[in-house]
């Protein structure tokens, strides 16, 4: 598992990075909704990267008839060897988030009394699928449920707000009900719980939050006179006078909005944006690009290992690496097999044995497994009694002694 999280490592870091350090210019000339909207390219660009591109694809090398064929252990079973103790720590860390936010959710939820009250009393048309209830245990209006979603106000808001910002807040919180933001933050969760021990997942995170609010004020506001947009930056002083509380998958109009954040969504109300289509294709094209290349660039190199040279003697066109046993490798323990098979005109292989093997029974079954996949060139006749040799080594340096019986003739 945590193999497969450090080979994202590089196409996360790049994503990241693009976001995060381009943040100010795509908020400027692509707008806070298009941002948002750009934080998408984490989860599809992961995706796109371990995806197998059409021109990603090597076709099998065809290669010479071998006596010896040396067999390692692949490099996913020698990071599993060394680094147990790092996944151990990673399990125990990723545990210990899912518990507290559980256990945050749970809390919040107690403390909420809630109490349910009529639609009819605010002065906005709410969606029929959401609940509306008031509540002593929070201080600014939040939408929460997973299942069922639950509009949630304060029991001051009728008093905190003119009429006006009671529509624009609402607003606000129909935005995130409408986008499905509370899914789309227990995605991120996901991620960031995954990848804890990456700095820039933290900092993406938190982004990609306060990215979701300058989004929703962006949409409430787009056909909004001027003076709307002074009542809704005031709606936003006052709420940030108090301090709600913090919860599992809690969206609030206050949520991540502490004084600096406050700001720079007031700030981010002066202005309307025009965004970009065209700088936003840019963007997606050349992170796409990016992520391909570096995919395809791991692919050759690892495909150059592969390749070897042609020859006009019997050509397998499939030839599969037997998987070095775990507990042998565990062990620290090297070998080889000798066997024989038979090649037939269609180039399949039958009649594979065991010859000789040392030690005895560690790598035989291996060995008859991957060599009973191979294929070879058609031809026109059949190679009886054809021998080959595997060597098992936990590294390429080491030399292994020949067991396959060599008799030299002499008058």
């Amino acid at each position: 598992m945590i193999d497969n999280l450090l080979t994202l490592l590089l196409p996360l870091t790049l994503l990241l990075t693009i976001l995060l350090v381009g943040h100010k210019w795509l908020i400027h000339y692509l707008g806070a909704s298009n941002t948002y909207l750009l934080w998408l390219i984490v989860p599809l660009g992961l995706v796109i990267y371990c995806l197998p591109l059409p021109w990603q694809q090597s076709s099998l090398s065809k290669i010479i008839e071998i006596k010896r064929y040396l067999i390692t252990p692949t490099d996913e079973l020698k990071q599993s060897l060394s680094m147990s103790w790092a996944l151990y720590i990673w399990l125990i860390i990723v545990a210990a988030m899912i518990t507290y936010c559980l256990l945050t959710y749970h809390i919040f939820n107690k403390h909420l009394q809630l109490t349910a009250i009529n639609k009819s009393m605010v002065p906005l048309v709410l969606p029929q699928n959401i609940l509306l209830y008031q509540s002593t245990g929070t201080y600014s209006p939040m939408l929460v449920g997973l299942v069922q979603q639950k509009l949630i106000i304060p029991e001051d808001f009728f008093e905190l707000y003119s009429t006006e910002q009671q529509k624009l807040i609402l607003e606000h919180e129909i935005c995130h009900f409408d986008r499905n933001d509370i899914y789309w933050n227990l995605i991120a969760l996901t991620c960031l719980t995954l990848f804890w021990f990456h700095p820039l997942a933290w900092l993406g995170y938190f982004r990609f939050r306060q990215d979701q609010e300058l989004s929703c004020d962006q949409l409430v506001l787009a056909r909004k006179p001027k003076e709307s947009r002074i009542n809704y930056s005031k709606a936003l002083l006052v709420a940030a006078q108090s301090t709600p509380s913090l919860a599992f998958a809690q969206l609030s109009f206050k949520k991540y909005g502490d004084k600096k954040m406050m700001l720079e969504r007031i700030n981010n109300l002066k202005t309307r944006p025009k965004s970009s289509k065209l700088i936003l294709a840019t963007v997606i094209f050349t992170t796409v690009t990016l992520l391909s290349g570096l995919s395809y660039a791991g692919n050759q190199q690892k495909s150059l290992g592969d390749k070897v040279a042609e020859s006009v003697e019997l050509k397998p066109i499939q030839r599969v690496n037997p998987s070095y046993p775990e507990q042998a490798a565990k062990d620290n323990i090297e070998g080889s097999v000798v066997l024989t098979f038979d090649i037939m005109t269609n180039g399949a292989v039958e009649n594979v044995a065991v010859v000789n093997s040392k030690p005895a029974g560690v790598f035989d079954q291996a060995a008859l497994t991957a060599l009973k996949q191979w294929k070879y060139s058609v031809s026109d006749h059949t190679l009886k009694n054809a021998l080959v040799q595997l060597d098992f080594s936990m590294n390429k340096d080491t030399k292994h002694e020949s067991l396959i019986e060599r008799i030299q003739i002499t008058k």
